[in-house]
């Protein structure tokens, strides 16, 4: 593996989540996104904020969100790659963002003796999934918001919603013309392909290419993504499996349970070898695919809280 893939999402964070490293890249995409917009287009630097908010806990953790960031318009960005399919992935980032959204509120005075008047800074949630995902059509790339459902005109703009469908991008590389095309191009075939195009006529993925390499990591960073990838391997060969079985079985809950065997069977195999954050990792999987909480318990060996816990996530 010479480049990062920014379909594992580990590998995302790499990329475009490291502060004094990917602020170009990060700006340049969301930019292209938001071309033409007068409202959130036109960033010309951000900063990078917490991950973690501290407001909302379960049994002591904190929610995190992948890449949040401020931009010099004025605007908190909440960035994700999804890879893996969730029924409710458009409630989930609707939470996500309101949970955004209602952490700016205070009670009391502010440093100028003000009482808290409503005003927000717009939170805008781009999320990029590898997967089609549910309730949206087909279109690679849909916008959403508050709106009047007659007129469709914007109400407000104290959020906003993207969601890129990556199989649903189905270009060539020279039917790419657009900045967005070309990025959702690397972002969809990079990995696979361990070359970023376009780099040749665009400086912005020459540098992408420059910063995306594995060797280039510093060690921890380097273990943190080849860990992942690793996950990431082990994780796709079980589910394939699991779909197999599921097929073979012909029934409406095949796929759960044939994931939960394949897991089963994997981690008879020591895919799992009792690091408890892999079994977290995989019982999230699980979770996402509408696997019951008993069989997530009795298949990754963690506790009912534990699995209740992940599915708020």
């Amino acid at each position: 593996m010479r480049i990062i893939d920014p379909l594992i999402d580990e590998g995302f964070k790499l990329l475009f989540g490291r502060e004094g490293i990917s602020e170009p890249l990060l700006i340049k995409l969301l930019n292209s996104i938001f071309a033409g917009d007068p409202v959130l287009g036109n960033i010309v630097s951000l900063r990078f904020t917490n991950t973690e908010h501290p407001n909302e806990h379960i049994n002591g953790r904190g929610l995190r969100y992948d890449i949040t960031c401020i931009t010099s318009n004025g605007h908190h960005f909440i960035v994700e790659m999804q890879k893996g399919e969730q029924k409710h992935l458009i409630e989930r980032s609707e939470y996500y963002v309101a949970r955004a959204i209602a952490s700016q509120g205070y009670r009391g005075k502010d440093e100028e003796n003000r009482d808290w008047d409503f005003s927000l800074i717009p939170v805008v949630g781009v999320f990029l999934c590898n997967f089609k995902v549910h309730g949206l059509e087909s279109e690679p790339i849909t916008y959403g918001g508050i709106c009047n459902l007659r007129t469709g005109k914007q109400i407000g703009n104290s959020q906003c919603y993207v969601y890129i469908q990556l199989p649903n991008f189905t270009k060539e590389e020279l039917e790419c013309e657009s900045l967005l095309d070309k990025w959702i191009y690397n972002i969809k075939h990079m990995g696979a392909a361990q070359e970023v195009a376009f780099k040749t006529d665009n400086e912005i993925f020459k540098y992408l290419d420059s910063v995306s390499s594995v060797a280039a990591l510093d060690p921890r960073e380097r273990d943190y993504y080849e860990a992942a990838l690793k996950y990431s391997r082990d994780y796709n060969a079980i589910l394939s499996t699991a779909k197999e079985k599921a097929e073979a079985q012909g029934r409406e809950e095949g796929l759960a349970k044939g994931l939960a065997q394949g897991l089963a069977e994997g981690r008879a195999e020591g895919l799992m070898a009792g690091k408890k954050e892999e079994q977290r990792r995989i019982a999230l999987e699980m979770v996402r695919q509408g696997i019951s909480v008993d069989l997530v318990t009795h298949v990754t060996n963690l506790s009912i809280e534990e699995v209740q816990d992940l599915s708020t996530q």
